[in-house]
């Protein structure tokens, strides 16, 4: 049987295996964009759409089929922010939606970088499980910036602020998913808590204050959220190049 929640610390030598391994495939998969020839840039990113739904979907057939691995509807479904997001760059993969970006680019790039350097592993830490965890989050973190550097996708102005809300929705809209899942009863006695919304993570983070109780512990959190986008936004925009430069400050 599983465990469930288990934290990696930078005490252990598996936590920095883990770093080494997400630095080291984010920057090969970066640059081997970056070396796609122009007439197959299109083919390539339709491939890393079916790549990144079939690491999707692994886990839970893995879980399924696997005997000494649990699947629970309250756990292992893909609701947290990180699984919602690596869906949605599936996705867009296939449509290239500039919107759709919108929410990916500072979602993702925020929860790959979090859960690399404070993992919490919700289904166990099996090896397959912490092979697939480095997977999505690097894969959350890095396929943002070629989707800018290759893809040419942008933000407009005040966009940092449209992800703000769209994800502070869909976050309460989670408290009640949450709820109603737990109104059936789960066969290892864990609670759904997808997002985190519903009960602290058991890391240790400089905006998570589980003293305050719920739902006070979630302020902290979405003021962190608000601030990183914000800042996100403005190296962005210092980086950025274009006509549209000239017209937008830092922080719009």
């Amino acid at each position: 049987m599983n465990n469930y929640d288990v934290a990696i610390l930078p005490s252990e030598m598996r936590y920095w295996i883990m770093m080494g391994c997400a630095l080291f495939m984010g920057l090969v998969f970066i640059k081997s964009f970056d070396n796609i020839s122009v007439e197959n840039r299109n083919d390539y990113l339709k491939r890393l759409g079916f790549a990144i739904i079939a690491i999707q979907i692994f886990l839970p057939i893995y879980t399924v089929l696997n005997p000494y691995q649990t699947f629970s509807f309250h756990r292992s479904l893909p609701l947290h922010f990180c699984g919602l997001n690596f869906w949605l760059l599936a996705l867009n993969c296939f449509i290239r939606n500039r919107k759709l970006f919108v929410y990916t680019f500072f979602m993702s790039i925020l929860g790959g970088f979090y859960s690399l350097l404070t993992p919490l592993l919700t289904v166990g830490d099996s090896p397959v499980v912490m092979i697939h965890y480095i997977l999505v989050h690097t894969g959350l973190f890095v396929v943002p910036i070629v989707m800018i550097r290759v893809y040419g996708m942008r933000l407009s102005s005040f966009d940092w602020l449209r992800a703000y809300l769209f994800a502070a929705v869909i976050s309460t809209l989670m408290v009640f998913i949450n709820g109603f899942i737990n109104f059936f009863e789960s066969p290892d006695g864990v609670l759904a808590n997808y997002m985190f919304v519903s009960e602290a993570p058991h890391v240790k983070n400089p905006f998570l204050f589980p003293s305050l109780g719920w739902p006070l512990y979630l302020v902290p959190v979405h003021f962190a959220l608000l601030l990183h986008m914000l800042v996100i936004n403005i190296i962005y925009r210092a980086r950025e190049v274009g006509p549209i430069v000239e017209k937008l400050r830092i922080w719009q």
